[in-house]
């Protein structure tokens, strides 16, 4: 549950926008062998389901939000250290 909405956030971040079709491949890279016959809106679907049923706090949303951009911008320092 968290790990879905963790690549959404991600992918907003990254692009700027909501792109459900990259944080789908980004949710695949991170999730292999789970769920093997959930496609890209399916996966959409799921984070859209997880926020309006309320299945997590907003505590808990914060959390994975600040995980998040921690990650984009370590990963941007990295990439702008080794250029």
């Amino acid at each position: 549950m968290k790990n879905v909405l963790w690549c959404f956030m991600y992918i907003k971040e990254k692009t700027l926008g909501e792109n459900y079709k990259e944080a789908y491949k980004l949710w695949r890279e991170r999730n292999p062998m789970t769920r093997m016959n959930i496609d890209a809106k399916a996966l959409l679907n799921q984070k859209n389901y997880i926020l309006k049923a309320e299945g997590i706090t907003a505590v808990e949303i914060d959390v994975i939000k600040r995980n998040c951009l921690h990650n984009f911008y370590f990963i941007l320092q990295i990439i702008l250290i080794s250029t």
